[in-house]
Order: structure tokens, then C-alpha cells, then sequence
């Protein structure tokens, strides 16, 4: 596995926590494929909460708790870095939250179309957005890394197209579209030929991101 890989790649504790991001990203995913398993067969009520609530919170408690410190650790520019605090410190306040409503009252899902409906649909399209937004894909935006930065601008766009034509499930369907954006970022900083990506993601078509690799601070 390229998230395997990626962890064998690290040189320095502060590049852990991005380079574990893929293989997280997968284990988020495989929690997805057994909900997938649950649903239509009308599995059992506690398993399908606890895969479901799972899964919600890798989307809306670790990723944007996460994202902003794991940027910040490897980045070298001082202003940046006062930028990176100030959004590890709202993404952090946030997903607490999160965490207490999702234990409290953990949304019904279903299977709508290809996808799963984890409930919110308000969420889509809504200040929720923004500030979801701003705590997952603005950190990678704010990196001096260039390859940080495009991947961070094809997440935005995976989320737009996910926004836009799978409104009831943009929340499944956005995280199933991350490999494309994971495999152009791998590309970029490890030098694998770009048709051994296009393999990986066929072979993956089901699977999830994997990528993210040692980076180059200056």
C-alpha cells in the first residue's frame, strides 16, 4: 500500500502526521465499504450507527482537527505559521463540538443512488461549507510547499463537482473522489511515473486515497 510506503518515507517526527494521512484516508474508506455491506443487507441497527458514526467522524472531527497542524509542523515560513495556529486552533474548538453532536444524535444514513446519504444535506451548501473548508483544504492552500498547494486546490475542486452534481451525498462522494487529487500529489513529490498512478487508481477505483509522502522543507 502507497500509505504504507508513505510512512516508511519519514525521516522526522513532524512529518508523521501528513504522511499518515493516506493510510487514514483508506481505513476511512474501508469503514464506508463495510456500511456499504450493512445497509442492503438490513444488517443490524448498532453495527450500522457505529460504521456510519465512525465514518463521520474520520469526515467532520479528524480531518478538520487534523489538516491545519499536520501543515503546520513541516512549514517553514513565520507568517504562514501564525495563519496555520490560528486555523489548528478553530478546527480543533469545531470538531469538538462535532464530536458531542454526533455521540448525542447520530444522523440516520441510507444508500441514495450510488452513494450514502449521511443526512445534513443543509450542510452541502451552507455557511457549515465554508468553515468546513476553511479548516480542511485552506491550510493546504497556505503551504510554501507548491506540491501541497495543488493538491489542496484539486480537493477544492473535487469538492465543488462533488457539491454540484451529487448534492444529497456530497459528503460520500467527495471522500471516494480523493484518490484523483492523491495520485497527482504523489506523483509530484516521489516521482512515480504518472501511468503507475493511473494503475493505482484503477485498481483502486473503489479505494481511497493514498498518497502524501516525505516534503521538502526548506
Amino acid at each position: 500500500m502507497i500509505g504504507i510506503a508513505t510512512l516508511r518515507q519519514v525521516k522526522h517526527p513532524r512529518e508523521l502526521p501528513l504522511a499518515a494521512m493516506p493510510l487514514l484516508f483508506a481505513v476511512q474508506q474501508a469503514v464506508e465499504g463495510a456500511l456499504w455491506l450493512q445497509l442492503p443487507a438490513g444488517g443490524g441497527r448498532d453495527a450500522v450507527v457505529a460504521l456510519s458514526l465512525c465514518f463521520l467522524v474520520f469526515a467532520k472531527v479528524l480531518w478538520p482537527a487534523c489538516v491545519a497542524p499536520a501543515v503546520l509542523l513541516i512549514e517553514p515560513d513565520l507568517r504562514r505559521r501564525q495563519v496555520l495556529y490560528a486555523l489548528a486552533a478553530l478546527g480543533g474548538t469545531i470538531s469538538l463540538y462535532m464530536l458531542n453532536r454526533l455521540i448525542e444524535n447520530p444522523p440516520p444514513v441510507a444508500i441514495c443512488g450510488h452513494s450514502i446519504d449521511y443526512g445534513g444535506n443543509e450542510y452541502a451548501l451552507s455557511w457549515h461549507t465554508f468553515l468546513y473548508l476553511l479548516r480542511t483544504c485552506v491550510p493546504l492552500l497556505l503551504s510554501s510547499s507548491s506540491a501541497i498547494r495543488r493538491f489542496g486546490a484539486i480537493v477544492v475542486i473535487g469538492f465543488l463537482v462533488s457539491v454540484t452534481t451529487y448534492f444529497a451525498t456530497v459528503l460520500s462522494v467527495w471522500c471516494v473522489s480523493l484518490p484523483l487529487p492523491a495520485a497527482a500529489f504523489f506523483t509530484s513529490i516521489s516521482g512515480v511515473p504518472r501511468r503507475l498512478c493511473r494503475v493505482l487508481i484503477q485498481a483502486h477505483n473503489s479505494a481511497r486515497p493514498e498518497i502524501t509522502k516525505r516534503y521538502q522543507v526548506a
